[in-house]
């Protein structure tokens, strides 16, 4: 009978069975508890990353716009927390305004205000998106447009922080 285990092991690209790996109990928590400390390792930069998105989210007022500066169903354009974000500012009627990064959330394409359908609109994929709260209205688009925080004071609006999305 041994004869026949070493002709089969032979038979079987030389593979010795007292070498195999003996995966216990012990073994089994051991190298779950490894996988799941590396997975925790792994995800420290995207917890940073997160954190350094907040950081950039709580920024100083900016002013970006007198208050009779824009007519009604006029928009202007702006930055909103640093050069690299770039916003539009409507006024949808007498003493409503709206902001948002204009950054479509497909495929970062830039939207802007199509004043005759009262949308705003993404041109790389037929995207639409609402002007009164940033919601998706149509196209390939799954998520809001990021609203920015508007306060209005006597020398006019300004940016105070955003809300919803993501930049």
């Amino acid at each position: 009978m041994k004869k026949f285990d070493q002709f089969l092991q032979k038979l079987t690209f030389n593979i010795s069975r007292d070498k195999e790996l003996d995966m216990n109990r012990r073994g089994f928590i051991g190298a779950s508890l490894g996988l799941i400390g590396t997975m925790f390792l792994s995800s420290i930069p995207l917890v940073g990353h997160a954190l350094k998105k907040e950081e950039k989210t709580s920024q100083k007022a900016m002013k970006i716009a007198g208050i009779e500066e824009l007519n009604i169903g006029d928009s202007k354009p702006f930055t909103y927390v640093d050069e690299k974000d770039p916003a539009l500012l409507i006024r949808i009627s007498e003493d409503e305004y709206r902001a948002y990064h204009i950054k479509c959330t497909h495929l970062q394409c830039p939207v802007y205000y199509d004043k005759a359908s009262n949308k705003m609109a993404c041109p790389c994929h037929n995207g639409f998106f609402s002007v009164y709260d940033g919601s998706v209205l149509a196209g390939p688009p799954q998520r809001s447009l990021p609203s920015i925080l508007l306060e209005k004071r006597n020398d006019g609006l300004y940016a105070i922080g955003m809300k919803g999305g993501e930049m």
